[in-house]
C-alpha cells in the first residue's frame, strides 16, 4: 500500500515555519548565557533605575498622577518595541541565509520570525514589570486594556515596517547598521519618554505630535493611569502611519527579495 502523506494547509505550514524559527531565535539569543532571558527581559529596568534616580526628583514632578518609575518605564519597553523590529530587520536574511535551501522557508518569514519575537519580549517584559508593580501596591488601570494592546500593535507595526525598509537598504549601504544607531540617540528625547507631553510649550507639542511614538506611549500612560491626561494624542494618526510604512516595507522588500538572498 503506497504510504499516504497528510496534506498540510497553507496557514498550518506557516505557522510551523514560524515557530521552529521562534525557538531558533530563542535558542540562538538565550541558550549560550544561562541568565540570557533574564537580562533581556531587565534590561529596561536597569535604564528606569538609573533614569529615575538621576532625574525623579527633576522631572518626576511634570507627571504626579503616576510614579515616575512606570512612567519611564512605560516610554522605554514601548521604545523597545518600536527599534526593536527596526534594528532587528538588518542582518535577519544574512545570517540564516542557509535556511532557505528548505522549500517552505521563505525571505520574508526571516524578518517576520524576528518582528514577531521582538514583540513577544516587550509584552512579556511589559506584562511582568505591571504584575510586580501591583504586587508593590501600585495601582494600575486594567479597564482599558484595549487601548495598551493596540498602542503596542501599532508601535510594533510601525517598526517592523521600517525593519523591512531597513533590510532593504543595507543590501545597498552595508553602513546602514551604523547609521541606524546614530539616527536612534534622539528619539529619547522628541518622543516623550523622558518627559510629558504636557511639560512642554505648545509650540513644540505640535511639532512632537507628529513623531507617531508619542502619540502611543502617552496613550498608553492614559489607559495605565486614567488620571494622567492626554489632550492631541490619538491613535488614528500612528495607525494609518503604521499600515502606509509596513505596506511600502512589503513592496520594497517584495521587489528586491532576490538581490536580498542573492539569488
Amino acid at each position: 500500500m503506497p504510504v499516504q502523506i497528510p496534506k498540510c494547509s497553507p496557514w498550518n505550514s506557516q505557522r510551523f515555519v514560524l515557530g521552529a524559527l521562534l525557538h531558533r531565535e530563542a535558542v540562538t539569543r538565550f541558550g549560550r548565557y544561562k541568565l540570557g532571558i533574564v537580562w533581556m527581559l531587565t534590561e529596561p529596568l536597569i535604564g528606569v533605575i538609573v533614569l529615575g534616580l538621576l532625574l525623579g526628583p527633576i522631572i518626576g514632578r511634570t507627571a504626579p498622577e503616576m510614579p515616575y518609575a512606570f512612567f519611564l518605564l512605560n516610554g522605554f519597553v514601548l521604545m523597545q518595541t518600536f527599534t526593536g523590529p527596526m534594528t532587528s530587520g538588518i542582518g535577519a536574511i544574512s545570517s540564516n541565509k542557509g535556511l532557505l535551501v528548505f522549500p517552505k522557508v521563505q525571505p520574508l518569514d526571516l524578518l517576520l520570525a524576528r518582528f514577531i519575537f521582538e514583540l513577544a519580549l516587550s509584552l512579556v517584559s511589559f506584562t511582568i514589570f505591571c504584575l510586580v508593580g501591583m504586587w508593590m501596591g501600585i495601582r494600575l488601570s486594567l479597564g482599558q486594556l484595549h487601548l495598551i494592546a493596540a498602542a503596542f500593535l501599532v508601535t510594533w507595526m510601525f517598526g517592523s515596517g521600517l525593519g523591512l525598509i531597513m533590510a532593504v537598504a543595507a543590501a545597498e549601504v552595508p553602513s546602514m547598521e551604523k547609521v541606524l544607531n546614530f539616527l536612534k540617540r534622539p528619539l529619547i528625547f522628541i518622543s516623550c519618554v523622558l518627559h510629558p507631553l504636557a511639560s512642554v510649550p505648545t509650540s513644540i507639542q505640535k511639532v512632537l505630535l507628529f513623531n507617531p511614538l508619542v502619540h502611543a506611549i502617552e496613550i498608553c500612560r492614559h489607559a495605565l493611569f486614567p488620571f494622567y491626561q492626554v489632550s492631541g494624542p490619538n491613535l488614528a494618526y500612528p495607525s494609518a502611519l503604521a499600515v502606509l510604512v509596513f505596506a511600502l516595507g512589503i513592496s520594497l522588500f517584495h521587489n528586491h527579495r532576490h538581490r536580498l538572498t542573492g539569488g
